[in-house]
């Protein structure tokens, strides 16, 4: 075994080059899976600070308790923090669809919306009648001053699940703070600001001051089996848990209420896959080169081992002597790029957080955020160890097929040299337009193996880069909420709504690229329990009846499932969706209300309709509350037969690209002004949510170039080993009267060759990872948009590094005489 080894470490000192460019592999595919390692603990804080920044760092809150309930839940050994809440009402904002939040925060409550309710002037608010309001709002409000002022709110305050009428009432606090503005709370049509410890106490009767606590537990892993238990213990009815959607979906948690597909874990599979297909290709790019270079240096000393199997040589110490060779670079290789992709990765945060202004950091200050990234960005051994290990076992599972032939060869064939076997066919002649070109593809076709695996190695790289660009668009958590809003604007109108001619314009407004329409109507029961509307519908006491008119597009969607058959028979107005009443417990006594199933029969103002589907979601107004009862979904013009109103309540505006936001917002307040309406814009709530995903989006970019960047030394590495092995071929052409002109166009047409053949095969293959990845948003496994922009960008940059990699190599060879290069010196 030691002569073993001596041989082993001459056999890499003789073939410098080759040994160079193995070690280069090594190195660059630790460095790879190292950076990437270590990166995977940044971006994912990142990810959760981005979704705890979007809707309060809390996993779930708990409402209507009472003072002894929030005291005896947060002492519970499974609770990490509480932060208990009262609610003092709410304001609805003039000349606007918001609504002001107003609440007390106890002690360190306020400290889980430290990303949305940021200090910009003033101080908190320290005692009873004290307030801080965001800047928008006190903009709303009509008042442009500085804290000191005095503001007079009218709010309402109602509890869940109650059946006494809301209290209302007028208070005055002192302004003592301005929280800078977030929208981001504008999806909801809501806003939050913060009253004084005691405000509660002052201005609401007894039975109003209950509080909500907003809790983080020990083990988010166990969270519905906690809030099951402590719901159970302290009798709190469903409707009083509240979920953060956005941080348990970030945290991967399963809880009650959560979509469908997500519940049973259905995307799971499809993020699970286009993760590991991703590290599986970075990791096959890598070895390909590996393989690629140990395959041609084993077949050009196959002499070699032939001798040393006819001086009694076995198969094991062939396999032993090529498996130490790689061993050897291993040792020296992975250290070396575990350090690289440490610095890389380090490097690659550092530059990107640099970028950013203290105004777009998901953290609350720039200190913060580099405690943060300090805290995830420590050496990680047991990563490091774990990208060594996979190295070493892709470069010997690389090594495994070069090794097997070396061990397996003839002693005689070996010693004698490849048997060459001409064979010739039938091909019609064809005159030849371009001789290195001609050239290029016999080349190819020579060695049909290699070609292969050159182009494998270039189809990875493609579709490394084209994956990674889809799949960091998994860590974007604003993504749940920037859905919530339907277009580029709201513009709403509660009372008379919009004319049917003024819709009508706006929607042929080139400005206007899609229009979503809401028509809504309430029936409330009198006294005697009639509705002004006919219908055989029975309600139970104290619900109403929506009707709900949605436009063809939106009813479409909410009615995804049906049957074409049952869809087009609600779209011509035959049949309607529905949704029940909210279940709901009072005083120990459950209240299911009035059964609404699919396929029942109902009439409205003398139109006899059929339920084709229950809606899976309840339709109201942006902002407006939703009254206990039983909804009725039609398609728009039956809204009218049914109800004799043909107004619009709410629009959707989405905007063509390139429009000027000032001349359609100056003609959103004419037809506001007209009727009584208002608008929201969603500009900067998108912009807050792009700011969010800004850092997590540009340490991705950092990563998908670096691992682009290791791709196309690959790629270089490969084309490099191609010519640097094929000296002895490249002699005989000099040595027989080819130009140096000749032999430059010949590797450059092959360089074409290999480039083309590997943009076709890598756009399928990224296309196939592209679809993974959309599947791990949507649930759904379907064909995406193809991604072309991405596809073309590798492609060039991988045609330009096959050009480049084939020039630098040709310079040095074509400078050198026949004679050496036939003798191929290393």
């Amino acid at each position: 075994m030691r002569g073993c080894a001596a041989l082993a470490w001459r056999e890499l000192r003789a073939q410098r080059v080759t040994s160079v460019l193995i070690l280069l592999a090594v190195i660059l595919s630790t460095t790879m899976t190292a950076a990437i390692g270590q990166s995977l603990g940044t971006l994912n804080a990142l990810r959760l600070q981005q979704a705890a920044s979007l809707n309060g760092n809390r996993h779930v809150t708990l409402h209507n308790l009472t003072a002894e309930q929030a005291q005896a839940i947060s002492a519970d050994e499974r609770v990490a923090f509480a932060g208990r809440i009262t609610a003092l009402g709410t304001c609805r904002l003039e000349n606007s669809s918001l609504t002001l939040l107003l609440r007390e925060y106890d002690g360190g409550a306020l400290s889980a919306y430290s990303a949305s309710l940021k200090l910009a002037e003033g101080a908190l608010p320290r005692a009873a009648g004290e307030i801080a309001l965001p800047r928008d709002v006190l903009t709303l409000l009509g008042y442009s001053g500085g804290p000191g002022a005095t503001l007079v709110l009218p709010l309402q305050i109602s509890r869940i699940q109650d059946a006494a009428s809301s209290y209302s009432y007028t208070a005055e606090f002192t302004l003592t703070g301005i929280f800078e503005s977030s929208y981001v709370g504008y999806v909801s049509r809501s806003v939050a600001g913060a009253a004084g410890p005691g405000s509660a106490a002052e201005l609401l009767p007894e039975r109003y001051q209950v509080y909500s606590l907003d809790l983080r537990l020990r083990e988010p892993e166990r969270l519905q089996e906690t809030v099951d238990d402590l719901a159970g213990q302290f009798d709190l009815p469903q409707a009083c848990i509240q979920y953060n959607d956005t941080l348990l979906d970030a945290l991967g948690v399963s809880y009650r209420g959560k979509g469908a597909s997500d519940a049973g874990g259905a995307g799971f599979p499809y993020l699970a896959a286009a993760g590991v297909l991703v590290a599986a290709l970075v990791l096959l790019a890598a070895g390909l080169v590996i393989f690629n270079i140990l395959k041609i240096a084993v077949a050009k000393r196959i002499r070699c081992y032939g001798t040393l199997r006819a001086l009694g040589a076995g198969r094991g110490q062939l396999y032993a002597l090529v498996g130490l060779q790689l061993l050897l670079l291993c040792g020296a290789g992975i250290p070396a790029g575990a350090v690289l992709g440490l610095l890389c990765a380090k490097g690659i945060t550092l530059a990107v957080t640099a970028l950013f202004s203290p105004d777009v950091l998901l953290a609350g200050s720039r200190e913060e955020l580099a405690a943060l990234i300090q805290q995830n960005s420590a050496v990680r051994l047991p990563s490091l160890l774990l990208s060594g290990g996979i190295t070493l076992l892709f470069a010997a599972l690389a090594a495994l097929p070069a090794a097997r032939y070396a061990a397996r060869v003839s002693p005689t064939a070996a010693m004698a040299g490849p048997a060459l076997r001409i064979r010739r066919h039938g091909r019609r002649l064809r005159p030849i337009r371009s001789f290195p070109a001609f050239y290029a593809r016999m080349n190819l076709k020579r060695s049909p193996g290699r070609t292969a695996i050159t182009i494998c190695s270039l189809v990875m790289s493609i579709t490394v880069f084209v994956a990674l660009q889809n799949f960091s668009g998994l860590l974007d958590a604003s993504r749940r909420v920037e859905q919530m809003h339907l277009g580029d604007y709201a513009v709403s109108n509660l009372d008379a709504g919009f004319l049917p001619a003024d819709v009508e314009a706006l929607a042929d407004d080139p400005a206007v690229s899609g229009l979503s329409t809401l028509k809504h109507k309430v029936y409330q029961q009198d006294a005697s329990g009639a509705l002004e509307l006919d219908t055989d519908l029975l309600l139970q006491s104290g619900e109403v009846l929506h009707l709900v008119g949605l436009d063809d597009k939106r009813l479409c969607k909410l009615a995804d499932g049906l049957s074409p058959a049952a869809l087009e028979e609600l779209l011509a107005g035959r049949s309607c969706l529905a949704a029940g009443p909210i279940p709901f417990s009072f005083d120990g006594e459950t209240y299911p209300g009035t059964q609404v199933e699919a396929g029942m029969r109902l009439t409205v103002s003398g139109v006899a309709l059929t339920v084709a589907g229950i809606s899976p979601a309840r339709i109201t107004p942006e902002g407006e509350g939703f009254l206990n009862g039983v909804q009725v979904i039609v398609s728009d013009g039956l809204f009218d037969r049914l109800t004799g109103l043909s107004g619009y309540n709410e629009l959707y505006l989405t905007l063509s690209e390139g429009t000027d936001r000032a001349a359609l917002e100056t003609r959103l307040d004419a037809l506001c002004a007209g009727s009584g309406g208002y608008w929201l814009s969603y500009e900067n709530t998108d912009r807050q949510l792009a700011e969010s995903y800004a850092q997590i989006s540009l340490l991705c970019w950092g990563l998908i170039l670096f691992i682009g960047a290791i791709g196309v030394l690959n790629i270089v590495n490969t084309v490099f080993t191609n010519i640097h092995t094929r000296l002895s071929e490249i002699g005989v052409q000099r040595a027989i009267g080819m130009s140096t002109g000749d032999l430059y166009r010949t590797f450059l047409w092959e360089g074409v060759y290999y480039g083309a053949a590997a943009a076709v095969l890598g756009a399928a293959a990224g296309y196939g990872c592209t679809v993974l990845v959309q599947a791990a948003v949507t649930d759904t496994l379907q064909w995406v948009p193809f991604p072309a922009v991405p596809v073309l960008q590798a492609a060039a940059a991988s045609l330009l590094a096959c050009l480049l990699a084939t020039c630098a190599p040709l310079r040095s060879v074509g400078r050198m005489d026949p004679v050496t290069a036939i003798a191929g010196a290393e």
